[in-house]
């Protein structure tokens, strides 16, 4: 593998960003650099000092790519910017797990050293699958979420950050078309002078029995504010109604309004809902999916119909019991899809 110009550190196994700035953007030099990792079979570490945030795109991506955010600690000390496990540089991995730990690190566990905007996210999980015609144009449920939840369009679009494109569904589904049969992923933004601030990312894919959209979105709320929950229902029925509806899941977590992310412990999202769209209701069955421990909601089609499962406000931990309890009930063997 060509050395990349963004890479610090090579290897072989692994290579090394080094990001020394306040803010970690999904840059387009990160973004090159993690396909290069795709392509050649390497692990991506992004290294950044602990006052450092990273945006919700480049922790999607990371996750997605099984890569790692790396935060070197005041004391030397390095630790998973996400989970907090304490690290150390091994020669051919570069940063791995510390034998020997159970814990995270009490640097990623102390609470914040100066005051932040710390607020409220509301995160949502959407698959959908439209069939391949030729007048599909994509992007309608981004805008969907985007004036259901904050009542704004999104502004720009791209293949990083900062996303610089104007919102153009024409320009989107062009690009899709382009690049089939290999998946396509962009993040789109909101305005940022806003009543909410949001952000997300979008992966289409061909697939067999149609075009696959995977959306991650979320909103940020500042401390205090309430998340329109109502609306999540009636979007999920608009969706069911369509029939393109895969999966739903909304979560509320502790976060910044900014929608960056501190290397810092914020508790777990709490589950607010979950949707299964008519694929997943076949296949399980509605006496089954209807049986389920939480009471679910019945939306779209008699004929395929989908199932929508209020979880409560985002504000309860006990609401993740209820959700574990329905995935059992669900997907007794243990599969990962919904």
């Amino acid at each position: 593998m060509k050395r990349h110009p963004a890479v610090d550190v090579d290897t072989g196994r692994t290579v090394v960003v080094v990001q020394d700035r306040p803010v970690v953007p999904l840059s387009s030099w990160l973004a090159d650099a993690l396909a290069a990792c795709g392509r050649n079979g390497r692990r991506l570490q992004v290294l950044s000092p602990s006052g450092s945030r990273i945006t919700l795109p480049l922790r999607t991506v990371l996750d997605e790519a099984k890569a790692r955010w790396v935060v070197e600690g005041d004391d030397g000390g390095h630790h998973d910017g996400v989970s907090g496990v304490p690290l150390v540089w091994e020669e051919r991995d570069g940063f791995v797990p510390l034998a020997g730990t159970t814990g995270p690190s009490p640097e990623f566990s102390r609470p914040a050293a100066v005051e932040t905007d710390e607020g409220g996210q509301l995160l949502v999980d959407l698959r959908l699958l439209h069939p391949a015609r030729e007048g599909l144009v994509l992007g309608d449920a981004v805008e969907a979420l985007a004036l259901g939840l904050t009542g704004a369009r999104p502004v720009g679009w791209g293949t990083s950050e900062p996303a610089l494109s104007p919102w153009d569904r024409s320009a989107l589904t062009a690009l899709c078309r382009r690049r089939a049969p290999k998946p396509t992923w962009v993040v789109f933004t909101g305005p940022l002078g806003g009543e909410r601030r949001f952000v997300g990312t979008q992966r289409v894919s061909r697939v067999t029995s149609g075009v696959k959209e995977t959306i991650t979105f979320a909103v940020g709320h500042a401390p205090g504010e309430m998340p329109p929950l109502e609306r999540v229902a009636r979007l999920v029925r608009d969706m069911a109604d369509r029939g393109v509806l895969l999966s739903l899941v909304v979560k509320r977590a502790r976060g910044r309004a900014d929608l960056t992310w501190e290397p810092r412990w914020m508790g777990l999202p709490v589950p607010v809902g979950m949707a299964i769209g008519a694929a997943g209701v076949r296949e399980a069955g509605l006496d089954r999916v209807l049986a389920a421990p939480v009471r679910g909601r019945v939306m779209g089609p008699s004929r395929s119909p989908s199932v929508w499962f209020p979880l409560g406000n985002g504000d309860d931990s006990g609401a993740w019991t209820e959700f574990e309890a329905l995935m059992r009930h669900l997907r007794p063997e243990g599969a990962a899809a919904v």
